[in-house]
């Protein structure tokens, strides 16, 4: 007879079957708590929250965010894991792959206290729109048992579109090979200059008279020969000459200007000189493949710049204008820099934690950007992230305000800072919320309370600053808040402040 057609049966299978979810369910908690975990370098638990990156306005190397993924705590090992990201502007440090379907990466973890670090970048782009990405993770244990992972990715952008504030004036009047004929190939000049432009701040230059500044440019058989042309017309600010040679070193070149005269504001001399050029080889770059005029954000990762491939004019624009606005010895400051071995300036210093090196080549040779960890000026084949367009890092735009040049207040130079005044009161048994604010720093924080306490019944969240919670006793309560910013090690910034809690029945 069925069993399960009394009412004995019935309350059996009742029972078995409450207990078979009570089983699943407990599994299922089990294999979450257990499961991939992806943590900050604070030790929070990224899965539900996500990640946080910035682009910062204009158009430079953005920081690279590092996490950690954790494996399964009942996996069998090795296990290993594939991690991906689904947009063409993302990337990861060295060994991946890259492209237009996003990044790639792989992974080992050798036992289950292994904490795999992975560097995730994005390469800049010209819009103020925020992005939202998905990081996934495919992991599978020695047995085979496979498990999967998604976790937000939100980029904060901070691109304004702001006018210049320093004038870099681009002629291509001294060119005499038709390379700038083409006005695509002149947008790319002015886009790449313009990018330099951004970040330099106004020093009230004194305007230079037309026919008073005179500037060296190489024929157009390269640089063996040349003359100096005098400027045609009347400009304050930077005079830059971008023209085209073809000799047999196929390479293109920067120079400040050694013939001209020196920056002043207010009649008064200045360490700067205020003209120079660049010569395009027109074959292309130490080869004869001809040159990539496609400068789109999506098109970051299509050229590496290598010898054997067809280089991107925007990148080499971007490099060489440095050589002619800032590092090259006909610059004062500059100069002795280089006599003395590397940028010794207190700023690069504090920045950098040592002074950058200079090469014969005027370059910073085996020295990279800390946070974007793209090489420096000079070493853009170098850094522990893939290696394609070449960016301007914060290193360098330090190392040109070393050299003379104001730079522009600008996101990824402002300091960490609680910008929060004081909290409102509370009352016992009443809801209360207050979200702290905060400015500057990698925008990816982290909040604590490191003095004090809140009072009883409140939390502060760590990510969001917030707040929040009932108040369960009166006191005024005084604690001090620690706000870090993406940097591991951070010190941060500190703020004392305080919540009063009243008697909400008074």
């Amino acid at each position: 007879m069925n069993r399960a057609g009394t009412p004995a049966g019935a309350r059996l299978l009742f029972f078995r079957t409450l207990r078979a979810l009570l089983v699943a369910l407990s599994a299922c908690a089990s294999l979450h708590a257990g499961g991939l975990i992806v943590e900050d370098i604070f030790g929070r638990d990224l899965n539900q929250h996500g990640l946080t990156m910035v682009d910062w306005d204009g158009y430079m190397a953005n920081p690279a965010i590092e996490f950690f993924i954790l494996p399964p705590a009942d996996a069998r090992f090795p296990a290993r894991a594939t991690v991906s990201a689904d947009n063409e502007r993302l990337y990861f440090d060295f060994p991946s792959t890259f492209g237009p379907q996003g990044p790639a990466t792989h992974i080992v973890f050798p036992n289950a206290s292994t904490k795999v670090p992975v560097y995730i970048g994005n390469a800049p782009d010209r819009d103020s729109a925020d992005g939202h990405f998905h990081l996934r993770i495919a992991f599978t244990g020695a047995d085979g048992r496979t498990e999967s992972l998604a976790v937000p990715i939100h980029e904060i952008d901070l691109d304004r579109h702001r006018p210049p504030e320093f004038h870099l004036i681009v002629d291509f009047s001294q060119d005499r090979t038709g390379m700038f004929a083409s006005e695509q190939a002149r947008q790319v000049v002015r886009d790449a200059v313009a990018d330099w432009a951004y970040f330099l701040g106004d020093m009230h230059l004194d305007e230079v008279p037309a026919g008073a500044e005179q500037t060296f440019i190489w024929g157009t058989q390269g640089f063996d020969s040349g003359d100096t042309v005098r400027n045609q017309s009347p400009y304050s600010g930077f005079l830059l000459y971008v023209y085209g040679t073809h000799g047999p070193r196929l390479r293109s070149g920067g120079d400040v200007g050694f013939a001209g005269g020196l920056e002043s504001s207010g009649g008064v001399a200045l360490e700067l000189k205020r003209s120079g050029g660049v010569a395009v080889e027109t074959a292309g770059n130490y080869n004869t493949l001809g040159w990539d005029l496609d400068h789109s954000d999506g098109s970051w990762w299509v050229s590496g710049n290598q010898q054997g491939e067809q280089n991107e004019l925007f990148s080499i624009m971007h490099h060489e204008t440095g050589h002619a606005l800032a590092f090259d010895t006909e610059q004062p400051r500059w100069a002795k820099f280089r006599a003395g071995g590397c940028v010794n300036d207190p700023a690069v210093i504090a920045y950098h934690g040592s002074c950058p090196k200079i090469t014969p080549d005027d370059h910073m040779t085996g020295e990279r950007d800390n946070e974007s960890l793209k090489g420096a000026f000079g070493d853009e084949y170098s850094g522990a992230v893939p290696i394609r367009r070449w960016f301007i890092t914060k290193l360098d735009l330090l190392a040109a305000q070393a050299v003379g040049y104001k730079l522009r207040q600008t996101a990824a130079f402002a300091p960490l800072t609680i910008a929060s005044g004081q909290l409102s009161d509370a009352a016992t048994g009443v809801a209360y919320s207050e979200t702290l604010m905060a400015q500057g720093g990698i925008p990816f924080y982290n909040w604590t309370i490191s003095a004090g306490a809140l009072p009883d019944g409140l939390t502060l969240d760590s990510f969001t600053g917030r707040i929040s919670g009932v108040p369960t006793r009166e006191g005024a309560f005084s604690f001090t808040i620690l706000l870090q910013d993406y940097h591991l090690g951070s010190k941060g910034a500190t703020k004392n402040l305080a919540i009063n809690v009243g008697n909400s029945l008074k």
